[in-house]
């Protein structure tokens, strides 16, 4: 955890807040007159800050000032104001973070694996089965406190920390009475009343909840009991035989296909109008003051989101991209629900407990049509032949979290009610502690893809006809199933000490977790590589229907399972201690160190869910290798230099050095292909991949004006012993398949600057802010016979440039606020190539976004949000030419609230 709930204590951070306020003090110098009364000044704690987007992002550096590491804040307030809709969109004006997918963040231009994400202090689990860090569109805007972000690493912090780590803090209980109830809609450019795909689906499919339509039907499951995980035909005549019966080879081939009859084969994908967005938010909470010493109170909050997206997408071979190429057509309809419950009790200044349950739902179901030619279609091309492929995915997922937390001042709360102590040096030592129970699960109910063949005019394009492939594996249903479990509990220990001229803060703690997964994968495929060319001509949902499937003359036979593994178990654990000691000399230095020790294992076993002999799929000898068991320690180190009037009113310098370590996810360790949702290439993990460790030298120089505006420079080092590469595996141009290794070392460097400035003199409430970030990176690779093109290079993930600036207006009145935000990233690896190819390239990304706000009223506010003004498409290009375009609309959100 890190708590910092003694900010009081620190004189640089109240005369700032009290320059840029005009609550608090009624003057700065008073923090220079009388700073031992400036400690403890507790009025500060009922100030009311009014939400405007100015004062709101001056109001947090009071806490930032307060960290003694490098950490951004951002406020509830600036969250409302900018009229973010979820975290991920918020931290993309952090300096030097990016955004990925709209989900996964990059910090300082390293790849996601390089940043981690906590809920108040706590680990909770990924719903995302393509991703081991969370996606962090999942979190909206609502219940949302603040967002701290820590670049430069401390004792009392995970250690499994490369970039950054993000902590989402949710709302706590309400100063009043809270009620408020918002609708929206929205457009998009690419989507919105224009056609889309769908198919038959679900009743519940509209909460984002399939009703049992998709299931893995129970003749299957009874099928795979009865027959021992085998359901081809020599099995299952073997079985019928077993007690000395005389059935037949077609009774056999009839109890197949029986079998496979069972799935839900309505999954013709048709054509359909998209309608416009729906949005609707609500809120409730209160605060009682049950006496003179307690509060209590609660708050709730849910919401629900609707939309519907086309996204287009080109892949090119890069060696032949004329003659190898596909155009894919995909509709998403995505819903989403959340809820939040917090319940809260309050004694007086020191005893707090809060109880929170969150809840979210996001779910995908997709539908999509891909055409082109590769290598097997290449020779047909001319005389009109292309392939087809016809994908359905449903994807939902949920995170189910529980926690409780609590903060207590026992020495003053003892010397108040009961009893003096012997202990008034120990009056404001606080224990704080954390418990959080998480289950986060993926479902993927019979995601199918089957391969056809088109038969159209050269000329025009037009399409005669359509079959299906003749292939063992010309249709797949599979089922996949994801769940993890993640206890996380927590405590810690501050002891602030102040003499007349230094202050000491002792601080140590615990802090563990319990994570395990299972995924589970199945795979029923329908060969029909004997079926006549009459049977297989149609859509997939006319050649695979009730009569055809099951007709003897068809030719059609089913079977289970697939060549790579599709099941795994893991788990996780985590024990770590950590000691720290901070002091504040005269006001002016600042020194913080710590130790953190940490205790972790893992491991991730494929398993054979079809094997019932024996289901592991790694020897002895293999699974001592893929254990991973380790205990190290972790230093941190830093200096803080405070001044005043060095060219502003306030300055202050840092250094900073931090031992980390970023671990292989289970994702990157477990040896299951999946479909990588950014770039669409097919992803397997390395079992053997070792953890890497990275020494981090920080600077930071920061300048606060009397006006509110400020200035921040920033220096950073990274050195990397084993990072962890993204690489293309051996496979064809039209077959792209992506692993991961270590590389030998690895070094990243460069440079932020942030700024906040007002343009009061062009035009009252004008400001403008923003970030740059400018880096570079080495890597070096150590060929492991793989053919790897450029073993020294930059490392995957990794831009050059990335900048965010605003330009925002608070009017005067108070009835208008808008927002013009750019954000930018350079080019950054993809992936790294083989065999003489050039490393793929992520081309740079532009997006302007607009946000504005209506208050008409002092209970209604109208928003309007406009995205990707630009309208930039997504391109990664290799060897010059773009392997991959993907279309990113633009966007247009209307809504309106009401609070009470």
């Amino acid at each position: 955890m890190n708590t910092k709930k003694h900010w009081q204590r620190n004189a640089l951070a109240l005369a700032v807040m009290a320059s840029v306020s005009p609550f608090g003090f009624a003057q700065a110098d008073s923090v220079e007159a009388d700073a031992p009364t400036i400690r403890i000044a507790k009025p500060l704690e009922e100030v009311t800050v009014v939400a405007r987007q100015r004062s709101s992002a001056e109001d947090v550096i009071a806490e930032r000032l307060e960290y003694d590491v490098v950490t951004d804040i951002i406020s509830s307030e600036q969250i409302v104001r900018v009229g973010d809709p979820n975290v991920a969109s918020a931290l993309r004006r952090v300096p030097g973070l990016t955004l990925v997918d709209d989900k996964f963040i990059y910090v300082r231009g390293l790849g996601e694996r390089y940043s981690s994400a906590q809920l108040n202090g706590a680990l909770v689990p990924s719903p995302d089965l393509q991703r081991n860090v969370l996606p962090l569109d999942i979190f909206p805007a609502e219940v949302i406190q603040s967002l701290a972000v820590q670049k430069v690493y401390s004792a009392d912090m995970p250690a499994n920390f490369g970039g950054g780590n993000v902590d989402i803090r949710t709302r706590a209980l309400p100063d009043d009475l809270l009620v408020n109830l918002s609708i929206g809609t929205g457009w998009s450019s690419e989507s919105t009343g224009k056609d889309g795909l769908t198919y038959a689906g679900g009743g519940d499919d509209r909460w984002g909840v399939d009703d049992g339509t998709r299931a893995l039907p129970g003749e299957i499951s009874q099928a795979i009991n009865e027959y021992r995980g085998d359901i081809s035909v020599a099995n299952i005549l073997k079985t019928l035989n077993y007690d000395g019966g005389f059935h037949t080879v077609n009774e056999a081939q009839d109890i197949n296909r029986q079998i496979a009859s069972s799935l839900n084969r309505d999954i013709d994908v048709k054509s359909s109008k998209n309608g416009a967005d729906q949005k609707i938010k609500g809120g409730l909470g209160y605060r009682w003051g049950v006496s003179e010493d307690w509060d209590v109170g609660f708050i709730a909050l849910g919401a629900y989101d609707q939309k519907t997206r086309n996204k287009d997408r080109v892949n090119r071979s890069a060696s032949n991209p004329e003659n190898n190429f596909s155009n894919t057509i995909s509709t998403t309809d995505e819903v989403s629900i959340n809820s939040y419950t917090s319940l809260g009790v309050n004694h007086g200044m020191n005893h707090k407990v809060d109880v929170n349950y969150l809840f979210i739902r996001n779910t995908e179901d997709e539908a999509s049509i891909t055409r082109g030619f590769n290598e097997g279609t290449q020779a047909e091309k001319d005389s009109g032949n292309r392939f087809v492929t016809y994908d359905l995915r449903y994807e939902q997922r949920e995170l189910h979290t529980w926690q409780a937390k609590g903060e207590h001042n026992i020495v003053a709360a003892f010397n108040e009610s009961i009893y003096e102590l012997p202990l008034r040096w120990a009056d404001e030592m606080v224990l704080n502690w954390y418990y959080s129970d998480s289950r986060a699960t993926t479902e993927k109910p019979n995601e199918v893809a089957v391969e056809g063949i088109e038969s159209i005019d050269v000329a025009t394009g037009e399409v005669y006809s359509t079959r299906v492939q003749e292939l063992s594996k010309a249709a797949i249903f599979r089922f996949t199933d994801m769940e993890d479990n993640v206890e996380s509990y927590g405590w810690d220990v501050r002891l602030p000490l102040t003499w007349e001229t230094y202050d000491l803060e002792l601080s140590g703690g615990f802090d563990g977790s319990r994570k395990d997964r299972t995924y589970i994968g199945t795979s029923v495929n329908i060969d029909t590589s004997n079926a006549s060319m009459d049977a297989l001509g149609g859509t997939p949902g006319e050649v695979f229907g009730e009569d055809e499937l099951t007709k003897r003359s068809n030719g059609f036979i089913a079977s289970l399972g697939s060549a790579e593994a599709e099941s795994y178990l893991a788990a996780q654990t985590l024990d770590a201690w950590y000691g720290k000691a901070d002091l504040t000399l005269d006001l002016t230095w600042r020194f913080s160190g710590g130790l953190r020790r940490e205790s972790f294992k893992q491991v991730a076993l494929p398993i054979d869910t079809l094997d019932f002999v024996n289901q592991m799929r790694v020897s002895d000898e293999e699974l001592e290798k893929i254990v991973v068991s380790e205990t190290k320690s972790y230093p941190s180190l830093s200096m803080t230099y405070m001044l005043q009037n060095f060219w502003a009113e306030q300055f202050q310098f840092r250094l900073g050095y931090g031992g980390t370590t970023v671990r292989p996810d289970l994702r990157e360790v477990a040896v299951v292909q999946y479909i990588d949702p950014v770039t669409d290439y097919r992803v397997v993990g390395n079992p053997y991949l070792e953890t890497s460790d990275l020494q981090n030298f920080d600077a930071r120089a920061e300048w606060f004006f009397d006006s509110g505006n400020s200035f921040t420079l920033s220096a950073f080092y990274k050195d990397i012993e084993s990072p962890i590469e993204t690489v293309r595996a051996p496979g064809s141009d039209d077959n792209v398949v992506l692993t991961f290794l270590n590389a030998e070392k690895a070094s990243l460097m460069g440079v932020e600057m942030e700024w906040l400035w007002g343009l009061d003199n062009a035009l009252e409430g004008l400001f403008v802010s923003g970030n740059l970030t400018l880096s570079d990176s080495e890597i070096t690779i150590t060929d492991q016979d793989i053919g790897l093109t450029n073993n020294e290079r930059r490392m995957t993930g990794h831009s050059r440039e990335v900048a965010n600036i605003q330009f925002g207006y608070d009017a005067p009145s108070g009835m208008h606020s808008a927002t013009l935000a750019y954000n930018y990233f350079g080019s950054r690896i993809a992936f790294a190539a083989r065999d003489g190819a050039d490393d793929a390239y992520e081309d740079p990304f532009n997006s302007l976004d607009l946000n504005y706000a209506f208050y008409p009223y002092e209970n209604i506010s109208l928003r309007l949000r406009l995205t990707n003004l630009l309208n930039e498409q997504r391109t990664i290009t290799q060897d010059g030419n773009r392997i991959l375009e993907e279309v990113a609309d633009r966007t247009l959100s209307l809504g309106v609230k009401w609070d009470l």
